[in-house]
């Protein structure tokens, strides 16, 4: 599969997922509750528009999702998709638009790490689409993503998802005393912003972050030049079927370095 087809896909999708909404007021009705999620209408939507997309241009591929998990679409597949159909869909049921459709592609059909993703593809609500290819770079609507210039910060901005657990980390209240947060409510969205330059970081500390929720944006963030790292600065090599992770991503290798510090003193 080449990158433009990728891109069509998900855009495809986030077009079908933005009809369904508009067109459907129960769009965000849960049909199906898991451990750590819920699935509502808009999400089947969404995996529905994925295997129509595959299979209207002849497609077979290994899909790991959020909400179906793991399935085989059409008779012998030649690649597989880790995708998210909606993340960020707390923010899409309040009307909130900042979500996206995730797309992660892999050459290796059996079993696939972080390491194996070459294509990424994330389309978010308001018509942006980033995409990235292994060793080629992350593009912003067509655009190579570089150094962005925006006005002064006093500090820098990272979103930060600590909420929900029962522990959060005594360095990240420490953190927070010299940093502004945000926490915008899509991971993969947020760390594209990242990967743009418009937030100087992102950290998820409670332990929740599936593989689908960033194998696409882990790709853009390493091709426009950052990194993602756990919480005590270790590469993250993980399958695509992995939970329970807790992230930090930025592009500046000196903010990362002090992250890290901060996070895991005693």
């Amino acid at each position: 599969m080449e990158i433009e087809t990728l891109i069509k896909i998900g855009i495809e999708i986030r077009d079908i997922i933005g009809s369904f909404i508009r067109d459907n007021a129960d769009y965000g009705e849960m049909i199906a509750r898991r451990p750590k999620d819920i699935t509502r209408k808009m999400d089947m939507a969404a995996e529905t528009a994925l295997d129509k997309a595959l299979l209207t241009r002849g497609l077979s591929a290994r899909i790991i999702s959020e909400e179906l998990g793991d399935r085989i679409v059409g008779e012998h597949p030649d690649f597989m998709l880790v995708f998210d159909p909606i993340d960020g869909s707390t923010n899409a049921t309040c009307g909130i638009p900042f979500f996206c459709t995730s797309l992660a592609y892999s050459e290796k059909i059996d079993m696939a790490t972080f390491g194996d993703i070459s294509m990424a593809v994330i389309c978010d609500m308001t018509g942006n689409t980033y995409c990235a290819e292994k060793e080629k770079g992350a593009f912003l609507n067509g655009k190579l993503i570089g150094a962005k210039l925006r006005g002064a910060m006093p500090k820098p901005v990272i979103s930060v998802y600590s909420y929900g657990v029962p522990d959060v980390p005594k360095g990240l209240i420490e953190l927070e005393k010299s940093i502004i947060v945000r926490a915008l409510g899509s991971i993969a969205l947020d760390m594209c912003f990242v990967a743009d330059g418009t937030l100087d970081g992102i950290i998820d500390t409670r332990g929740l972050v599936s593989g689908y929720d960033i194998m696409a944006s882990a790709l853009i963030l390493k091709e426009a030049g950052g990194s993602l790292t756990d919480i005590e600065g270790k590469k993250i090599s993980s399958d695509v079927q992995a939970s329970g992770l807790s992230i930090i991503g930025t592009k500046d290798k000196v903010l990362h370095d002090r992250i890290v510090k901060v996070l895991n003193q005693d």
